[in-house]
């Protein structure tokens, strides 16, 4: 079949590939379109975050940054059960999870995030986050 045309491809073949080129190129721009109006850079819907005013999730928080490592109920997995922590004050919690130091001195280890550095959710977080971390932490044991 292919001997007829030299062993290049047929007209009706070239068509076909540049036909998908073009549907490819057209979902391609309708799909970063519509990802600027989700983002509220075009006319589109705008997603806005949750106001900073109200009060943080512990449990959203701890899903999120928390639970892969140290379990959905703090029971442990990668990282150690959260036991030990129930008995920390808000200072010694905070400075646990910001800068990988428990009370006693000892360094948690390198898999423990330094969340003073990478943040929450991308952003520094705040004591009141912690705070709700913390609390929801003591709701699970």
């Amino acid at each position: 079949m292919n001997d007829v045309h030299g062993g290049w491809f047929t007209p009706g073949q070239i068509a076909g590939f540049v036909g998908l080129l073009v549907l490819g190129a057209a979902l391609g721009a309708g799909s970063y379109g519509i990802g600027h109006r989700l983002a509220g850079t075009g006319s589109g819907a705008v997603v806005a975050a949750a106001s900073s005013a109200s009060t943080p999730d512990g449990s959203v928080l701890y899903a999120g940054n928390c639970a892969g490592c140290h379990g959905a109920k703090a029971e442990g997995a990668v990282g150690p059960a959260l036991k030990v922590a129930l008995g920390w004050s808000a200072a010694d919690f905070r400075h646990a999870v910001l800068d990988g130091t428990t009370p006693e001195g000892r360094t948690l280890g390198v898999v423990m995030p330094r969340f003073a550095t990478t943040g929450l959710d991308g952003a520094p977080p705040t004591e009141t986050q912690l705070d709700a971390i913390q609390a929801y932490v003591k709701t699970l044991q």
